[in-house]
């Protein structure tokens, strides 16, 4: 039972790191453009969670209820989805250095 329950939690979390991530990636691909790549991973990884957060908020919700009758909170999946995005833009980083 607890396998069940731990596979829907994992799902619920990728689920909402693609949520908010799709408003993200657009925000900082646009900023990448004006202001170049480097700019681009620093937004990924900071400001760009805020702007998902908020476009997540204004279009999606109503779904912050699945997350709390899962036993999340928002503060809880932000931090995850803000840890997630440093290791990303942390091996984007790499790429960066070892490219250029």
């Amino acid at each position: 039972m607890t396998i069940i329950i731990k596979r829907m939690y994992n799902k619920a979390i990728w689920k909402y790191f693609w949520d908010i991530n799709v408003f993200n990636i657009p925000f900082s691909l646009i900023i990448g453009l004006i202001s170049g790549l480097l700019w681009s991973i620093i937004i990924f990884s900071s400001l760009g969670i805020v702007i998902g957060y908020l476009g997540y908020k204004t279009f999606k919700n109503n779904q912050y209820y699945v997350y709390y009758n899962l036993g999340l909170t928002k503060t809880s999946l932000l931090k995850k989805v803000w840890l997630l995005n440093m290791i990303i833009s942390f091996l984007l980083f790499l790429i960066y250095i070892i490219i250029r």
